[in-house]
């Protein structure tokens, strides 16, 4: 807004009214009243108040998943892949058809060793009765006993070809069977190594996998130390330390595996390269979520808590200097933490240090505010193992 100033030209005038004109000029600029620049709004961020809970103590380890049961498929005789019976990747049963093999040969074999046996079977029936009668008349010294030895020889020697008759048939009898590859066991059958109309044999290699993943083994090392510890408790309290134990998993994508698990296995050696035992832990997988070969993190959790701090993981920033997280004070300004951190739960950190129980961290708007600044806090509340967020006043109806 402007007042009315008078305003006097300049041209043609003496010095001193050109010197009265310069005033007036000057009083003209001093009469628009200043005008203050607007306040910009406190910027809002949402914030979750820290709070204590009981942490019980714990251990992560790098650790990969491995089938409980792995079953070879492979060729017992030379023949062609005839048919396919199975999907792959699908689960099968115990006793399904897989793979039925070209049967011809087999077949043939078969059929030559039974009238090998027949031959061997009437070989030996009429040794057996030439036997029998050289007895009879050898009693009445009409055969030397030369010829009945002869006989007797005739008679042993056809019972040992009627018996690899024998053999021969049951080798020529399983090689047929040998012609349809099933199922050893329940599980998930993997790739096919080889195509329909190829000859696979022993030698060939596998021409599958089946896999048992439920349950499904969690293998992970352990520092010999700990493991020296371990045994040195005394076997009674070494066992109630482990039924005391909790184990679960934290996912590739940073989610916790639904199913808890137990120890199953330490190796009787330790690996003179890396100074650790092999360890290993089971966990049931009815959804077969865990495939083998799966980097994970196992957590080992003790029994007995202590209360701590446990801050959101999404607040929580890193530089060089090390890990911290953007506060709101009484003053409702930004204020800059460095922090101390530990093991994750869920979607939370155990804070070893650094952080207060009451004080409001920032969760949402950390790239909208810097160090100093006024913001307008939002309370939210935050679940322990998804980090979702919800305003405080719904988490509480």
């Amino acid at each position: 807004m402007f007042r009315f100033c008078p305003f006097y030209p300049l041209y043609g005038k003496s010095p001193l009214h050109i010197l009265v004109g310069v005033f007036l000029l000057a009083q003209i600029v001093g009469c628009s009243e200043p005008t203050e620049a607007p306040q910009a709004a406190p910027v809002s961020v949402s914030v979750v108040v820290l709070e204590k809970a009981e942490v019980r103590p714990s251990r992560e380890f790098v650790a990969r998943t491995a089938a409980s049961a792995k079953a070879d498929i492979s060729a017992r005789i030379e023949a062609e892949i005839r048919e396919i019976q199975f999907k792959e990747g699908s689960r099968v049963e115990q006793g399904q058809l897989l793979i039925r093999l070209e049967d011809t040969n087999v077949g043939a074999d078969l059929s030559q060793a039974q009238a090998e046996l027949a031959a061997a079977r009437a070989e030996l029936q009429s040794a057996d009765k030439n036997l029998k009668r050289g007895e009879e008349v050898a009693g009445k010294g009409y055969l030397s006993a030369a010829d009945l030895d002869k006989l007797k020889d005739r008679l042993s020697a056809a019972e040992g070809r009627f018996k690899a008759a024998e053999a021969a048939v049951q080798k020529a009898s399983n090689n047929l069977g040998y012609t349809e590859i099933r199922a050893p066991i329940d599980g998930w059958i993997g790739k096919l190594n080889f195509d329909v109309g190829t000859v696979v044999s022993p030698a060939s290699g596998a021409i599958t996998e089946i896999l048992v993943t439920d349950p499904i083994y969690v293998e992970f090392q352990l520092n010999e130390a700990d493991y020296v510890s371990y045994r040195r408790a005394g076997r009674d309290a070494a066992e109630t330390m482990v039924s005391n134990l909790s184990l679960y998993l934290t996912l590739p994508d940073g989610e916790r595996f639904s199913e808890r698990g137990v120890l199953d296995f330490a190796d009787v050696s330790t690996d003179a390269s890396t100074g650790t035992v092999a360890m290993r832990a089971v966990f049931p997988n009815p959804g077969a979520v865990l495939l083998p070969g799966l980097y994970v993190t196992l957590n080992v959790e003790g029994q007995a808590g202590e209360a701590k701090i446990l801050a959101p993981q999404v607040a929580i920033q890193e530089t060089i200097e090390g890990q911290f997280v953007l506060l709101v004070d009484d003053q409702q300004q930004v204020i800059q933490r460095f922090i101390k951190t530990g093991p994750r739960r869920g979607a939370m950190v155990v804070a070893e240090s650094g952080l207060k129980a009451g004080e409001r961290v920032i969760v949402e708007g950390l790239q909208k505010v810097r160090t100093g600044i006024n913001v307008n806090p939002v309370p939210k509340q935050i679940d322990p193992d998804t980090g979702a967020l919800v305003d405080a006043g719904e988490a509480d109806q």
